[in-house]
């Protein structure tokens, strides 16, 4: 949805204080800008006034399906588990499509269970539209150079001196940036140096890899680390139920097998493998010698095509071969696959 966002021109100088700033326009240079998450963090930090109050009942009700329509879906899906479960306890074999979509259905009331109260399909921003945001928008989006000479009008206006009139310094975006930087006086913090705002494609949010490492530090990479491994195994484990079914050929009893293995420790072994690429980068700094530096680059090289090539790659066919076996050994069925077990018909269900 874009969380929090802001409106306006500041692509150049020839706004004025006449054009709307705060309301929807057909103005080519009113845009809509989405602050990245190092720059969420320090309006947070310095501006955090000039977030909106967002009352949990706004939220609540921006869901797009209502909690009926997800409990009769998580009643359905638990009915087909215990279907599942009863034809374990009773003896009467499990097909491999069964099997299959059991692993999908226990991440779905998963799914379910922790996205309950999780607004779906929001589809615009919440626009920070107060006068304090317009000033820090404006002071976002100075160059370096702009920044400067915000900052020193801001300061001679700390100081009671008269002379910077508008104009003076040529813009004013610049004049709002001063506002904006005279509540951080007498040391105001610079804006990240990066990119400051999306550019439309892909949105790092709070929860991904990247800024859990950068930001929770080695707890938010333990933290990650455990569901990359714990995601992996529960959907894995669950093939296992078909260890000893019955398979067309012995070949494919095997390959069953080994997929199993092979998504449930895929977790696991990128995890490993990150870990070590780690420190392998901690080494770096104490090697000084042509030969150490040969070897830590092959090092390197060795655990990326490990991490962005074949355990991905290895998951990905060993999945698609789950898939494709449990739908070719629907035509070698046992007669007892067809037999309905007792415990799942006094479950209310959609058949």
């Amino acid at each position: 949805m874009g969380g929090f966002a802001f409106y306006g021109p500041f692509d150049d100088d020839k706004s004025t204080a006449e054009e709307s700033f705060f309301q929807i326009s057909t103005n080519p240079r009113h845009t809509i800008e989405v602050p990245n998450f190092e720059t969420l963090i320090y309006i947070m930090k310095h501006f955090h006034h000039i977030l909106t109050d967002i009352p949990e009942e706004y939220i609540l009700n921006q869901a797009a399906s209502s909690s009926l329509s997800k409990a009769l879906l998580i009643v359905q899906v638990a009915w087909f588990c215990t279907n599942c479960t009863s034809r374990l306890f009773q003896g009467l074999p499990l097909s491999l499509l069964e099997v299959s979509t059991a692993a999908h259905a226990l991440y779905t009331l998963l799914t379910y269970f922790v996205w309950w109260s999780k607004p779906i399909d929001v589809p615009a921003p919440t626009i920070m539209r107060e006068k304090e945001a317009r000033e820090v928008y404006a002071l976002l989006k100075c160059s370096d150079d702009e920044y400067d000479k915000a900052l020193k009008m801001a300061q001679k206006r700390a100081t009671g001196d008269s002379s910077t009139l508008p104009g003076t310094y040529g813009s004013g975006k610049i004049l709002l940036a001063a506002d904006a930087l005279q509540n951080l006086l007498p040391t105001p913090e610079r804006p990240p140096r990066s990119l400051r705002f999306y550019d439309g494609g892909r949105m790092m949010t709070p929860g991904t890899l990247s800024n859990e490492i950068h930001y929770g530090g080695l707890a938010g990479f333990l933290f990650m680390g455990v569901i990359l491994i714990i995601s992996p195994i529960l959907y894995g484990l669950v093939h296992f139920l078909a260890w000893d079914d019955l398979f067309p050929t012995p070949l494919e009893r095997l390959l069953w097998r080994v997929c199993s293995l092979v998504v449930t420790c895929s977790g696991l072994a990128e995890f490993c493998v990150s870990y070590i690429m780690g420190l392998i980068m901690g080494f770096s700094g104490d090697i000084d010698t042509i030969f150490g530096m040969l070897m830590l680059s092959m090092a390197l090289l060795s655990t990326t095509v490990l991490t962005s090539v074949i355990i991905p790659f290895a998951h990905i066919l060993a999945s698609g071969f789950l898939v494709v076996e449990s739908f070719r050994q629907l035509s070698f069925l046992d007669s007892a696959a067809y037999q309905l077990p007792s415990w799942s018909n006094y479950w209310p269900h959609f058949s």
